[in-house]
């Protein structure tokens, strides 16, 4: 996985390496981020008549950006006013010297508010140079005032680097934040970029090259990702021409309860829809023939059922013996909660001698004691949203969702597991640290059963011999991917769980 993303301490080292064992001077290291934005100015402003252009400034280097770029749009006939209203003897150094360089170029500085509004209004792009990666404090005061400026009267807003008030390393906005249309950013994305709520302040994202080599990335160890094309491409395999059902594993769906059939019928949709040969429906007896209706192709297997639910017996009565076929193992969804199902997730997890993916109901039978997870033959995929990951940890839902990324790292690594916490960008985490931010779907999967249909996506690459980490975000990767296929079909409203299940192979077919 390729497209790394990174903290801005991790940045910054980067940024320093380059200077201390590449040699190009951070000042260099401006200019080229200078130049990049301008490329991006200079593509936007090019079917416009005398284009004019507001760089509101910070005194960090990011503002440092700002005053370079100030400078090349002069250069290159573009009209340029700089917006400088905080005290200019607090400068960085880079920022200090192309400071007075675009002052001794004669560059427009405005250093009255009003009038900074007034031009803010006529510019054709606003540019935000005011914070860069490193903010850690909520936004107060004139810098609040000139975000407010920004915001409320630019026809279009460009960042640099990242928009200023998220936060770089969980996506956080620090009380307030530019709304961007464009964010040029250099080497790597950051992490906040492609979190929410800050991803939602970055429009369209431009990763730009300003010299930062390839060999002092790999040096950092960078642990966080996002998946591209090439990734999930190379991720699925090419299916050879003789081949047979069985080529594509055998998944177990331990799943649904009487009020719950759905559940069942989703996963194994899902399941079937991403590839696996075949796909056994382990459901209570009352729920067996809403499956069969549903999911015709799957084997169904009845579990003995009391009130409703799975009984504790059935592992040893119904599943046992057959399960010693599986490729894979899918636990959980619609199960019901109760002492009774609580007992029998847990037989089961520590019994089954292969891959497992526990989901919904069979994580809150674990929530109790997690550290069972440890005891597992195979390491597990667990695939909690926000409110199981609440129960399996102790932190409160906030907590989670301002944190995700380590979150979920913590707990991978803690019980040996791959995570998937689910969110509007999901989070995948392997036991050694490597962690997946997913970027695909959209708010039309926010719907009952979506998550379903990803155990069973999941759980079917897995049960055709991927491995879980990979499986996983890839998994992740092609159901949100499905989600935008329907989205696109059908718009934002109206998208139900079945669609989702029904569009993953077209999803696939994209890269397969």
């Amino acid at each position: 996985m390729n497209m790394k993303a990174v903290t801005a301490e991790q940045m910054r080292k980067i940024d320093e390496r380059t200077g201390t064992e590449i040699g190009i001077p951070s000042i260099v290291l401006m200019e080229n981020a200078a130049r990049a934005v301008y490329n991006v100015c200079a593509e936007e402003l090019k079917e416009v008549e005398n284009p004019n252009v507001v760089i509101f400034a910070g005194k960090g280097n990011n503002g440092g950006d700002g005053f370079a770029l100030a400078r090349i749009l002069k250069d290159n006939g573009i009209k340029c006013s700089l917006v400088f209203l905080f005290e200019s003897n607090k400068f960085s150094n880079d920022a200090n010297i192309n400071y007075n360089i675009a002052l001794k170029c004669g560059v427009n500085i405005i250093t009255d508010f009003t009038e900074a509004v007034i031009e803010a209004g006529r510019a054709d792009i606003v540019v935000d140079a005011v914070f860069g990666t490193g903010i850690s404090r909520t936004v107060e005061g004139l810098y609040a005032e000139v975000i407010e400026v920004i915001n409320t009267y630019a026809k279009k807003v460009i960042s640099i680097d990242i928009p200023s008030g998220v936060n770089s390393d969980d996506g956080r906005i620090m009380g307030t934040a530019v709304n961007a249309d464009i964010t040029v950013t250099f080497a790597l994305p950051k992490i906040g970029m492609l979190l929410y709520p800050g991803a939602s302040c970055c429009g369209r994202i431009v990763i730009a090259n300003i010299s930062i080599q390839p060999s002092t990335i790999d040096e950092m160890n960078v642990k966080t990702a996002f998946l591209d094309k090439k990734d999930v491409y190379s991720i699925l395999p090419v299916r050879k021409k003789r081949t047979n059902k069985g080529s594509y594993g055998r998944l177990f769906v331990i799943a649904g309860s009487k009020d719950m059939t759905g559940a069942v019928a989703l996963c194994c949709k899902g399941a079937f829809r991403a590839g696996a040969g075949l796909v056994y429906a382990c459901t209570v007896k009352s729920g067996i023939s809403v499956v069969q209706q549903l999911v015709p192709e799957a084997v169904v297997m009845p579990l003995s059922e009391y009130d409703g639910k799975v009984r504790y017996e059935c592992y040893e009565d119904d599943i046992e013996e057959k399960i010693r076929l599986a490729s894979a193992v899918a636990v959980g969804p619609g199960l019901g909660m109760s002492e009774e199902v609580s007992e029998f997730v847990k037989k089961l997890i520590t019994e089954v001698d292969t891959n497992l993916i526990i989901d919904a109901d069979g994580l809150n039978a674990i929530a109790d004691d997690p550290s069972i997870l440890l005891s597992l033959k195979h390491v597990p995929v667990i695939t909690p949203h926000p409110g199981e990951m609440s129960r399996l940890t102790g932190l409160s839902i906030r907590e989670i969702l301002d944190d995700t990324v380590n979150v979920a790292r913590d707990f991978a690594m803690k019980y040996n597991s791959v995570v998937v916490l689910k969110d509007a960008r999901s989070i995948i985490a392997a036991p050694d640290g490597r962690v997946v931010i997913n970027v695909t779907g959209n708010p039309s999967m926010a719907t009952g059963g979506s998550g379903d249909v990803l155990t069973g996506v999941i759980a079917s690459f897995i049960a055709q011999k991927i491995d879980p980490f990979s499986a996983a975000a890839a998994g992740a990767y092609i159901h949100g991917l499905s989600g935008d296929i329907c989205m696109e079909k059908m718009g934002s409203y109206g998208v139900m769980a079945w669609d989702i299940a029904e569009n993953v192979a077209a999803a696939i077919s994209r890269f397969r």
